[in-house]
């Protein structure tokens, strides 16, 4: 049974309203995908989740009234994005689908090739049109198998015609080939962010966009390096601006090079800013409205929630709550469509994860 409670932070004294299950572990969609409907008041979770597989129910939760609306069963977490006309778009192996998440009803959008497997999370523009995606493809014996196994593929879908388009094959090399968290530019279709996976402390060069009409990839972030060429600026954990104009990151707080914390960086990669370091950052999601970041941090047990004014760069403490850690428990904190509410996942003290939603509109008042 899920079910609404709420509590009063023990740090800041802020009101947190609570979605959790006896079941399971229930945790929201990851940061960069939005998790609610359009009327900010209905919210996609993912509950009854086992631990160990992730794998659980997806529901509509009326955070008003409680009511619940199951839409999807056993299929593993991260795997979400809700639209703008209330779309839940899914994936399960080679298959892209929607849901309506009012009616329920269910079709397939595309289908890759069998040896073809998409990987969340998964973007979409902000008029609902275009989907931004990636897959893992296993090559044939014919494709040269003998030098890689795979490729990492970037790619486009068209919500409405289920269109697929390729849009680069990075092929990183070894032993740090993986490219992955391809996200649509919100407002331009023909643009797509994607990342040079690995560890943080050996990859120079991890924020990269495409441009869909020419295939022409471009390194956005340009990491200072040492002589023997490794990075000094550990960075990850992006997302679009919702206009579109920039990517909001995190340089780690290991980083050699100061200062640390949230940064951003323009579409092109021509300029990028320095916009706060005050806690020991790890994720950061941007509201709709651009007025707000929402970040959590990496501390041991514990994680703070911290909301940033993007104008002035002020940080404010939100809440300080445990933290598991791992897969799905990280906070994500995240935004509503109309940017008055924060959503994050936490864990109880029986180490059980729920879903947290804050109201922040006194801050929007400010």
């Amino acid at each position: 049974m899920l079910t609404r409670t709420s509590f009063t932070d023990t740090k800041t004294g802020l009101p947190i309203l609570v979605i959790g299950s006896d079941k399971g572990d229930t945790g929201h969609h990851y940061y960069t995908a939005m998790s609610w409907l359009s009327n900010s008041r209905h919210v996609i979770v993912h509950t009854e989740m086992d631990r160990e597989t992730w794998i659980g129910n997806i529901v509509r939760f009326d955070t008003e009234t409680g009511d619940v609306q199951l839409l999807e069963e056993s299929l593993k977490w991260g795997r979400g994005v809700v639209s703008c006309d209330d779309i839940l778009y899914l994936f399960d192996k080679n298959e892209l689908y929607a849901i309506d998440a009012w009616s329920g009803e269910r079709r397939t959008i595309c289908k890759l090739e069998e040896h073809c497997t998409f990987f969340g999370p998964l973007s979409i523009t902000n008029d609902g049109k275009a989907l931004g995606v990636y897959w893992k493809e296993q090559l044939l014996r014919s494709e040269d198998a003998a030098s890689r196994e795979a490729d990492w593929v970037i790619g486009t879908v068209h919500a409405a015609s289920g269109e697929v388009r390729e849009v680069a094959r990075p092929r990183f090399d070894e032993p740090y080939p993986v490219a992955n968290h391809a996200m649509i530019n919100p407002v331009d279709p023909n643009q797509v962010f994607f990342s040079h996976e690995g560890a943080t402390e050996q990859i120079p060069d991890r924020l990269w966009a495409v441009d869909t009409r020419t295939g022409g990839m471009r390194n956005l972030f340009s990491q200072k390096k040492e002589e023997s060429g490794l990075p000094v600026e550990y960075v990850g954990h992006e997302m679009w601006a919702f206009d579109g104009s920039g990517l909001y990151f995190v340089k780690y707080p290991h980083s050699p090079d100061k200062p640390t914390g949230v940064y951003f960086v323009d579409r092109r990669g021509e300029r990028h800013e320095f916009i706060n370091g005050d806690y020991r950052y790890w994720h950061v999601g941007i509201s709709p409205d651009g007025r707000y970041a929402a970040a959590d941090t990496q501390e041991p047990g514990i994680s703070k929630i911290v909301l940033i004014n993007t104008a002035t760069k002020q940080s404010e403490l939100l809440c300080e709550l445990p933290c598991r850690g791992m897969h799905p428990g990280h906070p994500h904190p995240s935004f509503s469509p109309d940017s008055r509410k924060v959503t994050f996942t936490f864990s109880d003290e029986h180490d059980r994860l729920h879903v947290g939603i804050m109201d922040i509109g006194d801050q929007l008042a400010r």
